[in-house]
């Protein structure tokens, strides 16, 4: 009887009883938020107002990462091809952006 008790408890609750518990609780911690204080979602309106300045268009967005793109002018919009100006941004826990290269989009 006591395999079945186990085996129906939460993965949390059967992960302290097999170690012993207090130290699993420390690992565990309380599972909180991505950006409770919204320092994420700050520097990256900040980062995006900045690009879109600049000429960036944002194709989609979350409060911590979005992807944005710079269209071509003129006819080089109607070539194909890799999408040249497409960027990932995201935000650490400091609020700090950073961009990279985006894979192309898939059709």
């Amino acid at each position: 009887m006591r395999k079945h008790a186990i085996a129906t408890m939460p993965a949390s609750a059967a992960c302290l009883s097999h170690t012993g518990g207090a130290a699993s609780r420390a690992i565990l911690g309380p599972v909180g938020e991505i950006d409770p204080l919204g320092a994420r979602r700050d520097g990256l309106d900040v980062f995006l107002d900045r690009k879109v300045q600049e000429g960036y268009v944002i194709e989609t967005r979350s409060d911590t990462h979005a992807i944005i793109f710079r269209r071509p002018k003129g006819l080089k919009r109607f070539t194909s091809g890799p999408d040249p100006g497409r960027y990932v941004v995201q935000v650490d826990e400091d609020g700090i952006a950073t961009m990279r290269p985006a894979e192309p989009r898939r059709t």
